[in-house]
């Protein structure tokens, strides 16, 4: 990490920190700071403006809302919105797709920078439906903790409040969850 890294994730947990405080001022710097950063993490799931610039939105929804239980020791300031932001696209497209709303016309033309190849994007979409199959294989306290987590951002603490047990349960779950999802991933 370079002292510019530094300098940025500085900045970002500073702004976070005001979020937490309900400066909205500082939301909107945020925004302009990583929002176009965000918007194409979204993109690159959808493959829509329109749909990415509704989940950006609910994305920084979701950070204003949970910005004062982000843990800067846990993740850097950008890796965390984007989590937020990526699962948020990938509720999204499961959501589009078990509804049939959402079509990928392959004579779509818009062209956004820095889109991925037809064949990374054909990489992703196997692995999102092998990694929705093997969580279909985990225990449902082991399940909810990787979605509150992973898909939702939350804290172990926050999820051992939520799920009505400690901390160390939680961790416990979420290492077990990831290794037996790596497995599970190694075999498809």
């Amino acid at each position: 990490m370079t002292l510019a890294d530094d300098n940025q994730d500085d900045q970002l947990i500073n702004l976070i920190a005001r979020c937490a405080l309900r400066d909205q001022a500082a939301l909107k710097q945020l925004f302009d700071q990583v929002g176009p950063y965000l918007n194409a993490v979204a993109w690159r799931i959808l493959k829509s403006s329109d749909l990415s610039n509704e989940v950006l939105q609910e994305a920084f929804l979701q950070i204003w809302n949970n910005a004062a239980s982000y843990r800067p020791h846990l993740a850097r300031p950008l890796t965390w919105m984007a989590s937020i932001t990526r699962y948020r696209a990938l509720d999204r497209l499961d959501k589009e797709s078990r509804t049939g709303k959402h079509t990928r016309a392959l004579e779509d033309e818009e062209d956004f920078p820095g889109g991925d190849e037809p064949e990374q994007a054909l990489g992703a979409s196997q692995l999102r439906f092998h990694l929705h199959q093997c969580l279909t294989t985990l225990g449902d306290n082991i399940k909810r903790s990787i979605e509150l987590a992973y898909l939702q951002g939350y804290s172990r603490e926050e999820i051992a409040e939520k799920l009505s047990t400690n901390a160390n349960t939680v961790k416990s779950w979420l290492h077990r969850g990831a290794e037996r999802l790596r497995l599970c991933l190694e075999t498809k």
